[in-house]
C-alpha cells in the first residue's frame, strides 16, 4: 500500500531522486509512514507542486541540513523534505495544534502574519538550513513583517525561496478562488530590491499538478552577504581550458571554436579523423586564435568511435596542461552561464569565487525546421526552436570542473560526470544549447553513416550511445515549429527558471 501511495503522490520529485529509496527513508522514522499515507490522503490537486521538489534539490546542493517553512504545507509537500532534512515550520497560530498533532516529526511554530511578529530561529540552524515561503505573501494586508523576519534570516541563512501567485493567478485548489496576485513578477522583483534583499533570479513556476500552467511567481534570494555576480571581476589570469570533441563538423566548426575564443578561453580540439574539412579547418585558426589542435587517436583513424578511449585522453590533458578550470563540449553544444550577459568563463570564476568545483547543465535540445542552413552561419543565431532534452543522460551533464591536479574519471560514466574527491556541485545549473542536427541531409548523413555505423559495439553493450536508436530510415529531421518551443532568452529564462537551474519539471 505504501509503495502505491509513493508512487502516486510523490509527484515530480520522483523523477529526480530515486522514489524507492525515499520511502524507506521515510518509513524508516517515527511517523514516516503515516506522512506517506497522508500523503495519499490529500487532495489530487497540489499548488506549486515543483517547489518543495526544487527545495530539496537546492538545500542537498547548498549541503543544507535544515528547512524552514513559512506558510501552510501538506503532507504531500513535506515528504519532499522528510526525513532528509530537520523541518522548523511556521505555520498560522490557528493551525498550530493540528500541525503539532499530525506531523509531530517537525518544530511547529504559530504566527499572526497579518500582524507584526518577530521569529528568529537559531543561527546554527539558520546557516544551515534554506527557506521556503510558499504563498503567503500575497494573503497579507502589509508585507513588511514578514519581509522583515526573511531579512533577518538570510543574514545567516543561504538560500530562500519565496513564491507568490501572480496578478494573472485566477484559480487555486479544487478549482476555487485563490487570494488573487498581487504582483507581477517584476513588481515583485522591484519591492523585493527595494527592499534591500538580494534577489538572485525570479521567474515562473507551476501553480498546480492539474494544468502546471506558469502562473505563480518564483524568486530566488540569497544570503545578504553572498557575492553577486556583477560585482566579481575575473582577473585576467584565470584561465579555462575547454576540450572539444569533433567529427565531420565542417559546417560549424568555426564559429563553435570562436564562440569559445571570444569568451576568452582556450580551446583544445581533438578531432576524430573527419572525413571533411573539419581538421583544416580548426587547424588554420591555431595560428590566430587560443586554439590547439590534435587528431585522436594519434594512430590514425580507428574502424569504430572510441569515446572511452577519447574521454580517457581528455583525462590525461587535464594532468598535463595548466589551466584553473576545464570544461568538456562537442562541437556542436553551446553553454552559457545561468546570469544573462554573462560569459561562461566569467560564470565559472564565479561559481570559484562561491567556494564550488564542477558544474552541472540543462541540455535544450534544438531541431531544424528548414533546410536553410548553410555552412558557417552562426548555428545559435538560425535556430530558434527547442524542446528540453529528456533522455536520462541529459539529467547529469556535469561537464566542468576546477582543477587542483586532481585525478577525475569520466570515463565511466561515458562522460556524463567527472566524480573526484571533494566534489561540490554548483546548485544552479549552466544551460547547455544542443544543435546536433542542422538539416534533414545532415540528419540522414550524421546518424546512419557518422554515427550509427561507427558504434564502438563493446561501448554500445554498456549501455553508451543509445540516444538515436529510434531514428529509422525515412526518419522526418525536421521538425514544424508549432511542435517546438520558440526561443527568446529573456523569456525562456523566466517561464524556465527552475528547469533550467535544476531539471525540475521537465518530464512533463
Amino acid at each position: 500500500m505504501a509503495r502505491q501511495h509513493l508512487s502516486q503522490f510523490l509527484g515530480p520529485v520522483s523523477k529526480h531522486l530515486n522514489s524507492i529509496r525515499t520511502a524507506a527513508q521515510v518509513i524508516s522514522r517515527n511517523q514516516g509512514l503515516k506522512l506517506l499515507l497522508n500523503s495519499g490522503l490529500t487532495s489530487r490537486t497540489q499548488v506549486h507542486p515543483d517547489v518543495y521538489p526544487f527545495a530539496a534539490y537546492l538545500g542537498q546542493l547548498f549541503g543544507c541540513t535544515h528547512v524552514i517553512t513559512i506558510g501552510s504545507p501538506t503532507a504531500r509537500d513535506l515528504i519532499q523534505l522528510y526525513p532528509q532534512f530537520e523541518i522548523t515550520g511556521i505555520v498560522p497560530a490557528t493551525d498550530l495544534d493540528l500541525y503539532r498533532r499530525r506531523y509531530g516529526f517537525a518544530n511547529w511554530l504559530g504566527a499572526d502574519f497579518n500582524a507584526s511578529f518577530r521569529i528568529l530561529p537559531d543561527e546554527n540552524i539558520l546557516r544551515r538550513a534554506i527557506v521556503v515561503c510558499a504563498n503567503v505573501i500575497e494573503q497579507l494586508a502589509s508585507p513588511a513583517s514578514l519581509l522583515e523576519n526573511l531579512k533577518l534570516w538570510l543574514d545567516v541563512a543561504p538560500i530562500c525561496i519565496l513564491t507568490s501567485a501572480d496578478r494573472s493567478l485566477d484559480k487555486g485548489r479544487e478549482g476555487q478562488a485563490a487570494h488573487p496576485g498581487r504582483w507581477n513578477p517584476a513588481e515583485l522583483e522591484r519591492l523585493l530590491r527595494a527592499e534591500g534583499f538580494n534577489l538572485e533570479f525570479i521567474g515562473l513556476t507551476a501553480s498546480d499538478n492539474v494544468s502546471y500552467e506558469k502562473r505563480t511567481i518564483l524568486a530566488l534570494v540569497k544570503n545578504s552577504a553572498a557575492i553577486k555576480p556583477p560585482a566579481v571581476k575575473t582577473p585576467s589570469d584565470f584561465r579555462v581550458v575547454a576540450f572539444m570533441a569533433a567529427y565531420n563538423e565542417e559546417d560549424i566548426i568555426v564559429q563553435s571554436i570562436r564562440k569559445w575564443t571570444e569568451q576568452g578561453v582556450h580551446v583544445h580540439v581533438l578531432e576524430n579523423w573527419s572525413t571533411d574539412s573539419t581538421y583544416n579547418l580548426a587547424k588554420q585558426l591555431e595560428g590566430q586564435l587560443p586554439v590547439t589542435v590534435e587528431r585522436f587517436p594519434k594512430e590514425g583513424p580507428s574502424r569504430y568511435f572510441e569515446w572511452g578511449a577519447m574521454l580517457e585522453r581528455i583525462e590525461q590533458l587535464s594532468r598535463e596542461i595548466e589551466s584553473d578550470w576545464f570544461v568538456r563540449r562537442g562541437a556542436d553544444e553551446v553553454l552559457l552561464p545561468p546570469w544573462p550577459g554573462m560569459s561562461y568563463r566569467d560564470g565559472l570564476y564565479f561559481v570559484d569565487r562561491a567556494g564550488f568545483n564542477c558544474v552541472d547543465h540543462t541540455v535544450i535540445n534544438f531541431q531544424p525546421v528548414d533546410d536553410g542552413f548553410e555552412a558557417g552561419m552562426d548555428h545559435e543565431a538560425y535556430f530558434n526552436y527547442f524542446d528540453f532534452g529528456k533522455l536520462p543522460s541529459y539529467f547529469r551533464q556535469r561537464k566542468a570542473w576546477k582543477n587542483y591536479g586532481q585525478k577525475i574519471s569520466m570515463a565511466a560514466s561515458g562522460g556524463h560526470d567527472l566524480p573526484f574527491e571533494g566534489q561540490r556541485v554548483y546548485p544552479y545549473k549552466f544551460l547547455l544549447k544542443h544543435y546536433p542536427v542542422r538539416s534533414q541531409g545532415h540528419g540522414e548523413k550524421k546518424v546512419f553513416h557518422e554515427r550509427k555505423a561507427r558504434w564502438n559495439p563493446a561501448e554500445r553493450a554498456r549501455g553508451w550511445h543509445r540516444q538515436y536508436d529510434s531514428v529509422r530510415k525515412g526518419h522526418r529531421f525536421l521538425r514544424p515549429a508549432l511542435e517546438q518551443r520558440l526561443f527568446v532568452e529573456d523569456d525562456f529564462n523566466r517561464t524556465y527558471l527552475m528547469e533550467r537551474l535544476s531539471g525540475i519539471g521537465v518530464l512533463r
